[in-house]
């Protein structure tokens, strides 16, 4: 359906996702080598650069024309209550504190200090102290009236932290904070990191920060499973930058899915398993799926990447039948009139040199792609529609052969 209703997570997905295609073009615009940046640690983006931390709260929306800040903005005063928050863990003296917003500051108002490092800030924390007390008053005139629904619930905890804070320490605060306003949204966010890749040729941008950002969401998923450190280098993601350019360059294949795994709701054709379970290898059921799925999504990538490679995966997959076919063929030779449960376990027996033997034995499809699980993975490709297969009669026994 594409329709939404009231309970639909849609925004709250893309906020995570602008937040991490957002650190990727962060870290990317960084000079430091030895910057690092984090997501949804101290803040929903978190960067140590040159000896000083940097948090980020990110405000996003798809909006044509965002609804402007101003005082009375419960995403800055909500911003506010998160830096509070964290105040203990944070040395201020070396902490910089950004609101990241896709909205504009309204022309009038005093947040447009935020903007100038050098700029006075005493006027704006008298009107953040003004409208922080005219918001705990009204709230309070309320609850004398025994008004079910106090006013400005959205900013409430966050008014009165700010104003339980010493007044000296709210100025430390206001000293440390930037405001970004104006910034892409997510829908603009990949082009933007493709324009600043101006060390490649302009033909090549577009299709460089596609990969980068594929690259990056992985390593994001990966740091919030616990797969990876949640820390992300700046010197690894220009490594990647390096080998993407390297690939495209010298027109080689990459496996960019070899240690990747398919996701819970990837479901295989019927007949991986059909041809596993003739053979009586359930065990293998698992192991077959995921390589199959690695080789699928590199075949699939390869092929949009450059059309000219389908002939090159074509003439492989030739390869590798002609590899199974000799071994095939003698040991359906050698099964003739033997009991089905020999013929089983010689059919485990070449699925098993189809794991662990082919992928030594064969050449590579390509210098860049030696992992296994690309011959493992063809093979499970291979066996759906008949032109490879376990069992010495599994044309007969699946239907491939009337």
């Amino acid at each position: 359906m594409d329709g939404t209703n009231s309970h639909s997570a849609d925004d709250a997905a893309l906020g995570f996702l602008y937040q991490a295609q957002y650190a990727l073009l962060r870290l990317w615009s960084e000079t430091v080598d030895d910057a690092v940046i984090y997501l949804e640690t101290l803040d929903d983006v978190t960067l140590e650069s040159n000896g000083e931390t940097v948090l980020e709260q990110l405000k996003h929306s798809l909006s044509t024309k965002p609804t402007n800040l101003t005082l009375t903005s419960v995403s800055v005063w909500k911003t506010f209550k998160a830096w509070i928050d964290v105040l203990p863990e944070l040395d201020l003296s070396k902490t910089v504190l950004n609101l990241v917003t896709v909205a504009d500051i309204s022309p009038t108002c005093k947040l447009i200090d935020l903007l100038d490092d050098r700029a006075d800030r005493t006027e704006l924390l008298t009107d953040l102290q003004q409208e922080a007390q005219r918001v705990l008053y009204e709230r309070q005139e309320a609850r004398d009236k025994n008004e079910k629904n106090l006013p400005h619930e959205p900013r409430a905890k966050a008014c009165e932290a700010f104003l339980n804070l010493p007044q000296n320490k709210q100025a430390e605060i206001l000293s440390r904070v930037r405001i970004k306003p104006g910034q892409k949204n997510i829908r603009h966010i990949e082009d933007e990191l493709a324009k600043k890749l101006t060390s490649v040729l302009s033909k090549h941008r577009a299709a460089i920060a596609q990969l980068l950002v594929e690259w990056w969401n992985r390593q994001i998923v990966h740091a919030h499973c616990g797969k990876r450190p949640k820390a992300i280098p700046r010197f690894e993601l220009i490594s990647q930058f390096t080998q993407i350019v390297a690939d495209l360059e010298h027109d080689t294949l990459v496996d960019h899915f070899a240690s990747e795994l398919p996701p819970g709701t990837y479901s295989s054709h019927p007949m991986v398993g059909n041809q596993i379970k003739l053979v009586d290898a359930l065990a293998w059921l698992e192991r077959a799926v995921t390589n199959e799925w690695r080789a699928r999504k590199s075949r699939s990538r390869w092929a949009t990447d450059n059309p000219t490679w389908r002939e090159r995966i074509a003439q492989y997959d030739t390869r590798l039948i002609e590899e199974w076919g000799y071994r095939h063929e003698d040991m359906s030779g050698t099964c003739s009139g033997l009991s089905d449960d020999i013929k089983k376990e010689k059919g485990r027996a070449l699925l098993s040199w189809s794991f662990f033997d082919a992928p030594r034995d064969i050449e590579v499809v390509a210098p860049g792609v030696t992992s296994p699980s690309y011959v493992r993975g063809t093979f499970q490709t291979l066996s759906i529609d008949g032109r490879v297969g376990w069992h010495p009669d599994y044309k007969v026994l699946l239907g491939f052969k009337k």
